[in-house]
């Protein structure tokens, strides 16, 4: 399983908005996520920056996947306006994530992987 981050900045009059939908979000977004291979996901805030920590094989197929979904596109749709810049969230290039600079345990093993 592959761990992946990035981060989204939002724009400052929208964060309340932003955490709301996120604190309350859609059953059919949840199980979507899950159905297009998500293993877990968590999502902090941070003034206004959103921080995502993602579990799956492949982050990229898993948003090619959950983009073709109706609840996706409706969730985009409502959210677009919080983002400063609209981050590709819908499968159709490649999701730009954190690279990964310190890991304690692999390190301790030896070797500092990607993921």
């Amino acid at each position: 399983m592959n761990r992946y981050c990035f981060v989204i900045e939002i724009n400052e009059d929208q964060v309340e908005d932003y955490v709301y939908m996120h604190k309350n979000p859609w059953p059919e977004l949840l199980h979507g996520l899950k159905e297009a291979g998500a293993k877990e996901l968590l999502i902090y805030n941070y003034k206004n920056f959103s921080i995502l920590f993602w579990e799956a094989e492949n982050l990229n197929e898993v948003y090619r996947l959950w983009g073709a979904n109706e609840a996706c596109a409706r969730w985009n749709a409502r959210l677009a306006k919080t983002y400063k810049v609209t981050p590709s969230i819908d499968g159709t290039e490649d999701v730009a994530t954190c690279e990964k600079i310190f890991d304690l345990n692999q390190q301790l093993a030896g070797k500092l992987e990607q993921f």
